[in-house]
């Protein structure tokens, strides 16, 4: 399955950062020296697994000058979801992040998650500022108290994207990792998964950078992911209101709507699944403010 370049030593890491890397080593190299950057909690390592076999990723790795790194080939290539769950398996750290090699963190990330980190924290999370390009932040003086991110709020959306997560690796893998069957949902998915079955937190501050490029997974299946975001709503609304289910599924239908919205200013393609969303936004109370919405959510199901 995979070609190892380096093993670890010593005793298992505080955190693990691994990276699904596919045939951008430009960027690898960039999500490499932020993680050099790092201005506290040097225990950690970096595994970097590769879907895509060209020679200069595993040169980019070999040369990023990081003291804990390990490189593996996955032969056969594993697909998106695979991919991410091989860097579950390979992690040896006590949290684990997911981090895409076209995205970056800020020196400051670890100094605001790590010393939150403790037993029975399913995932800490924090902000992450979206845009083509890395942009300039300012460090935060002092880093915010964790907040709780309640399961039932996955109606809304999840709590930050990908690299802003890091994740408890033991939960991680009992829940059972990524569903493949959820395709490019399958984060949204998962994270909701770690939310039931432990605490998950926010720093309300950014520290991780999230690139928006054209030619993007959500940009290539946004038709699949509305569909399967809608179901995953109704799922969760099955769930966290057992006992009021129109109110739940009114939920549901109000913010898979507004989802819509967000796609049908973002990209021409207007097809049936995106029209039958907008529709969901004709219930009763459908032109409510979004942000009324989540904060009547939060209101009522508190972390």
């Amino acid at each position: 399955m995979s070609a190892e370049t380096s093993t670890p030593t010593g005793a298992p890491p505080l955190v693990t950062f691994a990276i699904p890397a596919y045939n951008r080593p430009a960027l690898l190299r960039e999500t490499l020296a932020s993680l050099a950057a790092q201005e506290q909690c040097r225990d950690f390592e970096v595994v970097v697994c590769d879907d895509g076999g060209l020679a200069e990723t595993r040169r980019v790795v070999k040369e990023c000058g990081l003291p804990r790194v390990r490189f593996f080939l996955n032969q056969p290539a594993l697909g998106g979801v695979g991919n991410w769950n091989r860097c579950l398996a390979l992690a040896t750290g006590r949290w684990v992040m997911v981090l895409h090699e076209d995205d970056t963190l800020y020196p400051w990330f670890l100094a605001a998650v790590e010393p939150h980190l403790r037993p029975g924290l399913a995932a800490i999370a924090v902000r992450c500022v979206q845009a083509p390009a890395p942009p300039a932040v300012e460090r935060p003086r002092t880093f915010a108290t964790p907040r709780a991110y309640a399961p039932a709020w996955f109606l809304k959306s999840s709590m930050t994207p990908f690299p802003g997560v890091l994740i408890n690796r033991k939960l991680a893998l009992k829940v059972g990792g990524f569903d493949p069957l959820q395709g490019s949902l399958a984060d949204y998915a998962f994270w909701y998964a770690l939310a039931c079955a432990g605490r998950v937190e926010t720093v309300p501050q950014v520290a991780a950078f999230y690139r928006v490029a054209e030619g993007q997974w959500t940009e290539r299946e946004w038709p699949v992911m509305l569909r399967r975001a809608h179901l995953l709503r109704l799922r969760i609304a099955r769930e966290q209101y057992p006992r009021s289910p129109r109110l739940g599924r009114w939920l549901a239908r109000f913010f898979t709507s507004r989802m819509a919205r967000a796609y049908a200013r973002r990209f021409a393609k207007k097809p049936a699944i995106l029209l039958r969303a907008q529709r969901l936004g004709r219930i009763p109370f459908g032109r409510l403010p979004s942000g009324w919405v989540w904060q009547f959510l939060k209101l009522t199901r508190r972390g």
